[in-house]
């Protein structure tokens, strides 16, 4: 019997020469892994598995080196495994959730990390991708949070404070949006994620000086951050600085040659700018360049357009992959559906088209906005006219006078075309589409604590400041220091006239309208940035009922409201240019200058039109575009009872 001890002592013996054997094996592969010797690292996790090592830590980092390969089915096969012989491995549930994320499985990711973080709860990473995944998933309440448990979890880290603010900007609270990004700043001032955003805001509130500066902090920390050099080419250009514009563009694809967003932005820089020839020429430099080679087809495609080569330009876009198209980013995607929409209706396909453009009203950024909220803006607003106070205060707040003028109508309604006309006078400028009217609104509800129902609350030296601020931020976007007057030209301000005329009782409103139906159908037919305004827009239907409502307190505020406006009928100005034009020129008690006939030459030779109509504005004056929705009647059923009343009122 006593035999057997020395043999169990020997077994004993064994087994823990083996575990010290496997675990010297373990840590190498570990070692290998950590040098970055990602192959040799991978062979050794094998042949530990295959010599019947069953170690989690093993399965873990082989699913994450499969996962860096964009391996996802190993990897999950590995992450499996590791759960299976550790269930309590936060690592590998955490790991697994970020490929479901990465793939869009957010449910069963959204699982895995609630896993996460009842295993290990102070875990910021999980947090930090829970968020993405709410994010992604568009439960916007829900993501709010996750960042707010973030800054409990790690309330020095600047990157938890610049994604809150990033945030914030995102659901339009710029004031706490602008405070978290600047903490960010403050805890790592060479955090150039933070200046990005910062700049980011700036350039949405409108201070594009601001913007600027803080694109050029970020390209000075981070030089090969290539998105910033496409950003800030953007804002140079809406600065009139076109020359550093197309360089910055140029200069991100430099820098990295695969870089297709930069290639998609230096296109579409040159035909905004309406420069076809450098646009070719671009084209046939990166003829071959199989990485964008539907970009290509694309933006020749574009050209042909432009040339007015229907056919080619057809022959050309149902070359291009719909697989590509389907997994390409959004704006590339919806573009392309617009581009072709084009295309069929210039060859009078039209049932085609109509389906071209449905498509290109599938934008997911949608989902994010509330029209309801821009209903209820407008409506807010109106309610001012139910108090006496606002009529009370306001005619007697200002004694001075100010070259104050508002460009305002309904979006597609000829804004554009007339915007050109106007800059085309040596005394006049436009300032195309800033939300400075937007920051106003901002102050009054966030610093002055005022809701824009109640206004008229209002005291005199508030409103005093905000007639200063508006004057100070329009004369900065100005780039003729000799014009008389500076038009701030943005459709949808019509409806927040009841502010426009509190502030500026003795501004000049040129009021600009088209055809009902008409308008309706060119917002329909337009990729506009998705927010809650333009979230109205994404159907004939749904544009007709805003339609019917921005007309509907248009009338009331002019009948209310004492404005000094004039009106302009997109139909009219084709139909008798000068006289029309010289209407204007009175209004603004502008003497006619012939220069306005060169309104083509000022749209070739301006920035970026920041609208859909850059290439219409250089074109000479037509009437292809009146009364094609008629082309479209089918499709108008359910749209009569909000515009028929409003083809009578202007006299279609």
């Amino acid at each position: 019997m006593k035999g057997f001890g020395p043999k169990n002592n020997f077994k004993e013996s064994n087994k823990n020469s083996n575990f010290f054997e496997n675990d010297r094996l373990i840590n190498n592969a570990f070692k290998l892994h950590s040098e970055g010797k990602i192959s040799e690292a991978k062979i050794s996790y094998q042949d530990l598995i295959k010599n019947g090592i069953s170690d989690p830590r093993v399965y873990t980092n082989l699913g994450v080196i499969f996962q860096s390969e964009n391996d996802y089915e190993r990897a999950v096969k590995f992450y499996k495994k590791s759960i299976i012989l550790f269930p309590k491995s936060h690592e590998a549930y955490s790991n697994l959730s970020r490929i479901l994320l990465e793939t869009g499985q957010y449910d069963l990711a959204e699982t895995y990390l609630i896993k996460v973080i009842n295993l290990k709860p102070n875990f910021l990473m999980a947090y930090q991708n829970l968020f993405h995944v709410y994010y992604m998933n568009n439960k916007r309440k829900k993501a709010e949070n996750v960042l707010y448990e973030c800054l409990k979890i790690a309330p020095n880290n600047p990157l938890v404070f610049s994604n809150l603010g990033r945030f914030l900007l995102e659901e339009g609270n710029f004031d706490e949006a602008k405070k978290h990004i600047k903490k960010a700043i403050d805890l790592k001032p060479d955090f150039w994620i933070a200046f990005n955003n910062l700049a980011t805001l700036e350039a949405s509130e409108g201070n594009l000086i601001e913007a600027e500066k803080n694109f050029h902090k970020v390209i000075k920390i981070n030089p090969n951050f290539v998105e910033a050099y496409v950003n800030l080419g953007e804002i140079k250009n809406d600065l009139f600085k076109i020359k550093e514009a197309e360089e910055l563009f140029l200069n991100s694809v430099k820098i990295k040659e695969d870089f297709i967003n930069g290639y998609c932005s230096l296109f579409r820089f040159y035909e905004k700018t309406n420069n076809l020839i450098k646009l070719k020429e671009q084209l046939n430099l990166q003829n071959g360049n199989k990485k964008i080679k539907n970009e290509l087809m694309m933006y020749e495609a574009r050209v042909f357009f432009r040339e007015k080569k229907f056919f080619k330009a057809k022959e050309l876009i149902d070359k291009v992959s719909l697989n590509w198209v389907q997994k390409t980013d959004t704006n590339t995607r919806l573009n392309f559906w617009s581009f072709k929409a084009f295309i069929e209706e210039k060859l009078e396909n039209f049932n085609n088209a109509y389906e071209a453009f449905l498509k290109s009203q599938l934008n997911s950024k949608y989902e994010k906005c509330n029209k309801a909220l821009f209903r209820n803006y407008i409506l807010d607003y109106e309610k001012n006219l139910d108090n006496e106070n606002f009529f009370f205060k306001k005619d007697s707040y200002f004694k001075k006078k100010n070259n104050v003028c508002f460009l305002i109508g309904f979006p597609r309604s000829g804004t554009t075309l007339l915007d050109t006309i106007l800059r085309s006078h040596p005394e006049i400028d436009v300032i195309e589409e800033k939300p400075i009217i937007n920051s106003l609104e901002r102050i009054i509800k966030t610093q002055l604590k005022c809701k824009l129902s109640e206004i008229y609350n209002l005291t005199e030296p508030e409103v005093e400041n905000l007639r200063e601020y508006y004057l100070e931020n329009i004369l900065k976007l100005s780039d003729k220091k000799n014009s008389r007057i500076i038009i701030d030209k943005f459709p949808f301000q019509t409806v927040s006239l009841p502010l426009i005329n509190f502030i500026f009782p003795e501004a000049k409103i040129i009021f600009a309208h088209r055809h009902p139906y008409d308008t309706v159908l060119s917002c329909f037919q337009q990729c506009f940035e998705p927010n809650n305004a333009m979230a109205n827009l994404r159907s004939l239907r749904e544009s007709s009922e805003i339609y019917d409502l921005s007309m509907k307190v248009w009338v009331r505020y002019k009948e209310n409201l004492n404005l000094n406006f004039t009106m302009s009928k997109y139909e009219s100005l084709i139909d008798d240019f000068e006289v029309q034009t010289k209407k204007i020129m009175d209004f603004l008690e502008i003497k006619w200058n012939p220069n306005i006939k060169n309104y083509r030459e000022t749209a070739l030779n301006r920035n970026k039109i920041n609208t859909p109509s850059s290439s219409q504005v250089i074109q000479p004056l037509y009437r292809s575009s009146i009364a094609k929705w008629e082309n479209y009647k089918l499709y108008f059923n359910d749209c009569h009872v909000f515009l028929e009343n409003w083809v009578k009122y202007f006299n279609y």
